[in-house]
């Protein structure tokens, strides 16, 4: 299965991180408008076993996608894993290290596998990692600005 993996050093606390990554509107705040993010009824914050909804704008459809949180343990790590979705399998594990200045490297690592027949032809793994990395470009843009302490 492709690996897809990103990082990110902020000069804030990794529990400062986790518990904002883990509130699911805010990633609605970091994602790219063009993404169409919406979440259908969130929980207020992730839990291990939490299932959430969402839609997002992709290729010139609208997705509705489901996912579970599978491993949670504050402030190091979460997992999460598609349950319905357009890809054939999708799994993110976020990592949260501590910096010896006091700030956090987040790690993102992310496994998928292509949609299957015609729609695999148009969105294969390069169009994928492509529409990642820009994702995530606009979303660690969005963490600096939101999470970072000043000077």
């Amino acid at each position: 299965m492709p690996l897809f993996e990103t990082s990110i050093t902020l000069n804030c606390s990794p529990e400062k991180a986790f518990d904002f990554l883990i509130v699911p509107r805010n990633h609605m705040r970091i994602s790219p408008p063009e993404m169409g993010l919406n979440f259908i009824d969130p929980p207020d914050q992730l839990t291990l076993g939490s299932q959430f909804s969402f839609k997002v704008q992709s290729y010139g459809m609208v997705q509705q996608i489901v996912h579970e949180v599978t491993e949670l343990e504050r402030p190091f790590r979460y997992a999460e894993r598609q349950v319905t979705g357009p890809l054939k399998a999708w799994s993110h594990l976020h990592l949260f290290e501590a910096t010896p200045e006091g700030g956090v490297v987040i790690i993102d690592r992310i496994e998928f596998e292509p949609p299957g027949g015609l729609v695999g032809l148009l969105v294969n793994e390069a169009k994928l990692r492509d529409s990642l990395e820009d994702g995530f470009y606009h979303r660690h843009q969005e963490l600096k600005k939101l999470l970072e302490v000043s000077a």
